[in-house]
């Protein structure tokens, strides 16, 4: 791109960002909170700054951020060229935002900076709701070439209460995949940002029905894994659940296979058998970077798969003994699925 068509985009950014300030416009889509300051200040929660021309765009187009509220744009300057690919992404942003009323500023690197805590925001950053996974309870039974995920009650409150909540809570429908069985993932306290992140843009990638986190001692679905999995997050449906062992026992009641990665265990599964394994619904379960799978979680798998090493019974490896969960996450993804 010509340094002069680089310049016409910040010009007429600039230009769209005033008329947004002047009119006050914001976001439509938020329910519950009825006002809101585009003050760049307010980065405390209930907050997410995402950042990344990916991570951003797909945010806006996906809507699945309850309240997408003020993007700002690097103010930049009119004597450098800019990259065509991220001109024209961050052309399409302001495009979608001008379209949406979202609010939108220009604001020098400073200020990014600062939104981001120093991370590669590429001159972009969405402030918005926090990105949650949805609570589930277990996954039902294939009926034909349907299943449902029954979302979690909470048990607080009297008995008419929970009766209440359960009677309105409404199941999760989902269709089977045409030439395959549903296929999800369950990770097992990854804490790892870019674990996390990395797992996500390969599930994503490769069509991975569901994927399923611990709702307690697991990362969350921050800005950063959402820069990480280049915004694999924004687009696609997150679940959780406060008691992953009891929702894969009955799950496997269900009829679902339940197979955990684990290099140590005996017996376990080769990738050619795991593959065949995947001609019934499985559920993957990856463990914690440092420690594995729990011990409480094997007991909830009734299969396991390793990946096969290529150094052999040497005396000393180093400390290459095993994979990278984000990396034995799309082994093990693609040999299901491909």
């Amino acid at each position: 791109m010509s340094t002069a068509a680089a310049t016409r985009i910040v010009k007429t950014f600039k230009s769209t960002a005033r008329s947004f300030s002047s009119v006050g416009y914001r976001k439509p889509y938020n329910s519950s909170i009825k006002t809101k300051s585009p003050s760049f200040e307010a980065t405390s929660n209930p907050w997410d700054h995402v950042y990344g021309v990916s991570s951003v765009l797909s945010a806006l187009k996906a809507k699945k951020r309850q309240t997408l509220d003020t993007v700002y744009i690097q103010e930049t300057d009119e004597k450098k060229t800019t990259q065509k690919k991220d001109s024209s992404l961050i052309s399409e942003i302001l495009s979608i935002a001008k379209t949406e009323n979202i609010h939108a500023i220009a604001v020098d690197k400073g200020r990014l900076n600062n939104l981001t805590d120093n991370k590669p925001h590429q001159g972009v950053v969405l402030k918005a709701s926090p990105r949650n996974p949805i609570e589930i309870s277990v996954l039902s039974a294939i009926n034909g070439s349907e299943y449902e995920a029954l979302p979690r009650i909470n048990k607080r409150g009297s008995e008419q209460d929970r009766e209440t909540k359960s009677a309105s809570a409404a199941s999760i429908q989902f269709k089977t995949p045409t030439s395959r069985m549903p296929f999800w993932i369950a990770l097992d306290e990854v804490q790892d940002p870019q674990n996390l992140g990395s797992i996500m843009r390969t599930a994503y990638f490769f069509g991975v029905d569901g994927v399923l986190l611990c709702s307690k001692n697991s990362a969350p679905l921050s800005p950063a894994v959402s820069k990480v999995s280049s915004g694999a997050i924004e687009m696609m449906d997150i679940y959780s659940t406060p008691n992953l062992v009891k929702l894969l026992k009955e799950s496997h009641a269900n009829g679902w296979e339940i197979v955990g990665a684990a290099g140590d265990a005996n017996p376990s599964l080769n990738l050619s058998q795991f593959r065949d394994a995947c001609q019934k619904p499985v559920i993957l379960v990856l463990g914690n970077e440092g420690t594995g799978l729990r011990t409480n979680v094997k007991n909830g798998c009734n299969a396991f798969v390793s990946i096969p090493s290529a150094i052999g019974d040497a005396s000393f490896n180093g400390s290459v003994d095993s994979l990278n969960v984000g990396v034995a996450a799309g082994v093990l993804i693609s040999t299901a699925l491909f």
